[in-house]
């Protein structure tokens, strides 16, 4: 999914927790494992290449969801801070769900046990599509009325 879906997700997790920053964060932030991938990749010399590569449906490198989309890795994170803080970790485990989420949910490779490639998850909506804008649609009207 795109980031203003990411964002949006992140709004209506602040919202039932009264946490904005951490899950508008975390719900973003978990797609900074793309950057391993753009910077091995070269991806990150051109700024043109690097908007290409960004907005495109398709991983031309197969490896931009990585090690932070992998579930193990979201249950041991997510467990680790929930033993520091019950709250925190509450908030935070909510809003890196919901990436995961989100993103089984698109229609581009994901790897939820990367770096195994045994499964691929594809959803049913295509990336930055008019149902992705439907979703985001449908968490702006949840925002708006709880």
């Amino acid at each position: 999914m795109t980031t203003p879906t990411h964002i949006m997700a992140g709004l209506v997790i602040g919202k039932l927790t009264g946490n904005y920053p951490l899950s508008i964060a975390v719900a973003v932030g978990v797609d900074a494992d793309h950057f391993f991938s753009y910077a091995k990749n070269g991806t990150l010399t051109s700024v043109k290449k690097f908007i290409k590569t960004s907005l495109a449906k398709d991983d031309p490198y197969g490896d931009q969801k990585n090690i932070l989309h992998n579930v193990f890795v979201f249950v041991l994170i997510s467990g680790v801070i929930f033993l520091i803080n019950h709250q925190i970790g509450f908030i935070f485990s909510l809003a890196y769900l919901s990436n995961l989420v989100l993103d089984a949910l698109d229609n581009s490779d994901y790897f939820p046990f990367y770096p195994s490639r045994r499964v691929n998850i594809r959803g049913p909506i295509e990336y930055a599509s008019w149902k992705e804008f439907l979703i985001v649609c449908f968490l702006v009207v949840t925002f708006l009325l709880i």
